[in-house]
């Protein structure tokens, strides 16, 4: 008797795997067909377009030679577009994604999420970026915004914890030179953080693989 129930339990929890298997086989695939159809041709974002379509679309970010070519989107809060893809849709893999304490582009450090995903989608190739040859072919890209768009240069990075800070988003008084400080103090990148008071920051943001909260961020400056 105890047999078969052991017996029982171990089909249980086999078929418990087998479907959270086929939910993420499927989960993926969705993802990455909706993707795939947002993906501009010919190399040209038409905004307007995306936004017709997803009115929470902010801009699109483009960085050559990788696969991050994805929409930005922008929620009323940071959650919500963590396991929902810019259609509504509630995916695995998410969006990419403006903090929502950012007014658009227009902030002194504007905050864009995304997913590390296993299979290099996402913002899974910024952990690139340790890779010192990976980021002197991959120092700047492109930001397509409703304004215009924007040509970003990376002069940063280094490892955070989300579970003991969250990134500024608007400086006062110090804070700047205190964060950039800081910044430079835990660059991993071969680089100088060569920021002056009146450049816009955009900051890159996922996980990173060195503890459970902890988050790679990519520091770059509007050309």
């Amino acid at each position: 008797m105890k047999r078969k129930i052991l017996m029982f339990i171990c089909i249980i929890i086999c078929l418990f795997f087998v479907s959270q298997i086929i939910i993420n086989f499927v989960s993926k695939q969705e993802g990455t067909s909706f993707y795939d159809s947002t993906l501009p041709s010919h190399n040209e974002v038409d905004l307007d377009l995306l936004k017709e379509d997803y009115p929470d679309v902010q801009g699109y970010i483009e960085i050559k030679d990788t696969n991050i070519s994805y929409p930005i989107v922008q929620g009323e809060d940071n959650e919500y577009y963590l396991n929902h893809l810019p259609n509504g849709d509630k995916n695995k893999m998410g969006s990419i994604y403006l903090d929502y304490r950012n007014n658009g582009f227009n902030d002194d450090n504007t905050v864009i999420y995304g997913h590390n995903m296993n299979d290099k989608t996402m913002f899974s190739e910024l952990e690139n970026y340790k890779d010192d040859d990976y980021y002197e072919n991959h120092k700047s890209y492109t930001l397509y915004t409703e304004t215009g768009n924007l040509e970003v240069e990376i002069v940063a990075a280094y490892i955070a914890d989300a579970s003991k800070e969250s990134l500024p988003i608007n400086f006062k008084g110090e804070e700047r030179e205190e964060y950039l400080n800081k910044v430079s103090e835990n660059n991993i990148l071969d680089s100088e953080v060569n920021i002056k008071k009146e450049d816009k920051i955009i900051t890159l943001c996922t996980c990173a693989d060195t503890y459970d909260t902890s988050r790679l961020v990519l520091i770059g400056k509007v050309l």
